[in-house]
């Protein structure tokens, strides 16, 4: 309650800044918002509606400014404005609607056909679009095909279909919104696909995992002991460990590649030794750090040797793998041979030519998404919709994106050729690798006049600024306070700053950034851990520049970390507003350690973020609180959110324009972004080698669960059905429903502000007609 008390007060005062508040607002007069406003003064009328508008309640607004009889063209505009949004928002209600039963009955007719990957699929399209997403999860049909679906990913478990059982349970932990249960299993079958990827003729795994020692991982496990956020329970530590060890062990390809798991004597015994520690660990009532260390040990250098003698470096790195799955999914290990990977990733640059591929599912091609601003690609005259075909004559087809990204990357200075096709001619473009760096900050669309620049402005009329953030780094806030300082005299009045999609970055940036819109000592955020020196608070740095501008702030489902401290701190302070979808709920903090005499470095947790308020938005198991509430919900449904994609995609474009991207097209930067958590290591692995279709195919076998089979058993197959076609087009408009309402707040906002009067508007309008 004093949660939502606090947040109103801070509504109001960002109205009262707005200049909309009145005295007859906080009596009886506003109390009685929902009764009659006739005879109400014209000048209240329009207050109210302006602060409706920044409120949100767009409906009511719109009933408010429609009672001012007559009205000059200020009147004119904010009543066609509103009535125009909320023409949309019907639409998009309407569609909504439309599209939630078409999903419903889609999923109903694969589960009839028992084709349960596809109706989870379909369940889940239901699931986005659902007016009342927790009602629909109850539905009896989705609980019956939740069962089915379970029943099915057994099965495709005991058949070693990892790809197939993952396809089933991500649906189900995205569903159930990351169910513990589900969310387990798939990180199960995410790790046997991994191991069946790891051990391929070019994943080069023996020289990945060529300098890990037990050391280091011993070495770890005190550090968690000593660092970690929150005191560490061991037992499920050494459970996690040795339960990645069976896995191991239960790998297709691992068998293959080791001569002691194709021993089957052998790997019984080893099984059956860890699974006797695991029943001794499980009965004990907790285990310290020294206990987990003498059973680790135990199974590296005992039980391995003595039964299927597995290299020991690959033993300790899949252990500790799994070790530090019950805890955070940010706390991992980096081993030697990839620091300078980690390294690399971490400085918001990397060395290439300069492009942005995508890989069409279909047609197996790489394609130029776009070249980047002052890049070796884009001086050459590489264009968006080049198909590249080989790499220093090597051919392409066949390789993965994450192969294609390693074949162009190279050292400094070093040359690369790469041969293209472009409207049926093959051009050919010898290019010197350079170091490419990522632009963090950009506008709505490019300058005409000069393409490497870009247009900041969203209503220059009304001096409405935009800014859009794709991550944090070192220079992104000088970025962003350049192109304020530029806006600054043209007019600005107000800015949007688009977060959406930002995952976040350096903690300083993050602290600067928001520093901007404070005003000195104003708390930005704060840190607490188990360790002390962890505690520490970072107020703004200075007067903020821009603290009196008024500034509306987009999130999304994926703006995290560095995104949520500056989004948080904004509205905890009440300098401006947010608007979009709840944030994702990383408010951790991590540091690196270095293990033991190694290059081998832990990323541990260390501490949890807070806001000014105290409010931490770290997402822990079985909460349903995390991250920044947005203060005006607008939430994209799945082709309103592929559309923002395309569109941010064709303002990117640098150069000739392309056909529009397939939603099916896997997209990377040449250098790809490191995972930010172990779920989304093993994810990227299993999609690297993702096959086309849907994982589970329509006419696969339906064998009931718990049917025992054998090597050389032909399992019998049900007939064959025909396809089912079931359409599914973009019926959503380009548009941006998200920044269209910042926009329409932050014009109520001026407005309100310039004009507290009905009469003091029209007189201005006068004006403005006047002027020649």
């Amino acid at each position: 309650m004093h949660r939502i008390a606090q947040r109103t007060n801070g509504m109001w005062r960002w109205l009262l800044l707005a200049g909309l508040l009145v005295p007859a607002l906080h009596g009886p007069a506003f109390a009685s918002d929902s009764r009659s406003t006739t005879g109400t003064s014209t000048d209240e009328l329009w207050r109210r509606s302006l602060e409706f508008v920044i409120r949100g309640d767009f409906q009511k607004a719109a009933e408010a400014i429609r009672e001012i009889a007559g009205g000059g063209r200020l009147t004119t505009d904010v009543r066609s404005w509103l009535d125009a949004y909320l023409e949309k928002q019907a639409e998009r209600k309407r569609l909504d609607q439309a599209d939630f039963e078409k999903y419903v009955q889609y999923a109903k007719a694969r589960v009839e056909r028992k084709e349960y990957a596809l109706a989870l699929d379909k369940a889940l399209l239901a699931a986005d679009v659902a007016e009342d997403r927790e009602a629909f999860l109850k539905a009896d049909w989705l609980q019956q095909l939740t069962n089915d679906a379970l029943a099915k990913a057994e099965e495709l478990r005991r058949d070693h279909d990892w790809r197939g059982a993952w396809h089933l349970y991500a649906d189900l932990a995205a569903l159930f919104e990351r169910e513990p249960r589900y969310e387990k299993l798939e990180r199960e079958v995410l790790t046997l696909l991994r191991l069946d990827n790891m051990f391929t003729e070019d994943s080069h795994w023996r020289e990945r995992l060529e300098k890990v020692r037990w050391e280091d991982a011993e070495s770890a496990l005190e550090c968690l002991q000593l660092y970690y956020v929150e005191p560490v329970d061991f037992k499920a530590v050494a459970e996690a460990g040795l339960e990645q060890l069976l896995l191991l062990a239960e790998s297709k390809s691992a068998r293959e590649q080791f001569e002691g798991l194709k021993n089957e004597d052998d790997r019984r015994d080893f099984e059956a030794r860890v699974k006797a520690k695991l029943n001794q660990i499980r009965a004990a009532p907790a285990l310290t750090r020294k206990e987990v260390v003498a059973h680790f040990e135990r199974a590296v250098k005992d039980i391995n040797r003595q039964t299927v003698r597995l290299p020991e470096e690959l033993v300790v790195s899949e252990l500790m793998r799994g070790a530090l799955e019950p805890l955070d999914d940010f706390t991992t290990i980096i081993w030697p041979e990839e620091t300078d990977e980690f390294d690399k990733h971490t400085r918001g640059d990397f060395i290439g030519v300069g492009i942005s591929i995508v890989k069409n599912r279909k047609s197996d091609e790489i394609e130029v998404v776009t070249p980047l601003e002052d890049t070796p690609a884009y001086r050459a005259g590489i264009q968006a919709g080049d198909i590249i075909t080989h790499v220093n004559g090597e051919s392409l087809k066949g390789f993965s994106l994450n192969k294609v990204v390693d074949t162009i990357t190279g050292p400094k200075d070093t040359a690369v050729t790469l041969s293209v096709r472009r409207d049926g001619k093959e051009l050919q473009f010898d290019l010197k690798r350079a170091v490419v760096k990522i632009q963090s900050v950009k506008g709505l669309r490019r300058d005409p006049n000069n393409e490497e620049r870009w247009n900041h402005w969203l209503d220059e009329d009304m001096g409405v600024g935009y800014i859009r953030v794709t991550n944090f780094q070192k220079n992104t806030v000088e970025d962003v306070a350049n192109v304020l300082s530029e806006l600054e005299p043209k007019g600005l009045k107000a800015l949007v700053l688009d977060l959406r999609g930002n995952p976040g970055g350096l903690l300083d940036s993050a602290w600067r950034m928001a520093s901007l819109f404070l005003k000195r000592g104003e708390l930005v955020v704060s840190t607490k851990g188990r360790d002390p020196t962890e505690n520490q608070q970072l107020p703004a740095s200075g007067d903020g520049p821009w603290s009196e501008l008024p500034v509306a702030i987009l999130v999304d489902e994926s703006s995290a970390s560095a995104s949520e401290i500056v989004a948080g701190a904004v509205q905890d302070t009440h300098h401006g507003i947010v608007v979009g979808a709840r944030t994702f709920g990383k408010f951790s903090v991590q540091n690196l350690i270095q293990l033991s005499r190694s290059s081998a470095k832990l990323k541990i947790t260390t501490a949890r973020y807070y806001l000014p308020s105290g409010r931490s938005l770290h997402r822990l198991p079985g909460s349903d609180k995390w991250g920044v509430d947005p203060d005006i919900p607008v939430r994209l449904v799945r082709w309103e959110r592929y559309n923002l994609y395309q569109m941010r995609r064709d303002a990117d474009l640098l150069g000739p324009p392309k056909p529009g991207a397939k939603e099916d097209d896997e997209e990377a930067l040449e250098e790809e972004p490191a995972a930010d958590s172990k779920k989304e290591e093993d994810a990227a692995d299993a999609k690297a080698d993702k096959p086309q279709g849907d994982g589970v195919h329509a006419d696969a076998a339906d064998k009931p669960a718990g049917e025992p089979r054998t090597a050389d058993a032909e399992t019998p197959k049900e007939p064959e059905l025909p396809p089912l076609e079931q359409s599914d087009e973009n019926n959503r408009p380009k548009e941006d429903p998200q920044l269209d309402t910042a926009l329409l707040v932050l014009r109520a906002k001026l407005l309100g502000a310039s004009y507290p009067s009905v009469a003091a508007a029209e007189v201005e309008a006068r004006k403005d007609t006047a002027r020649p």
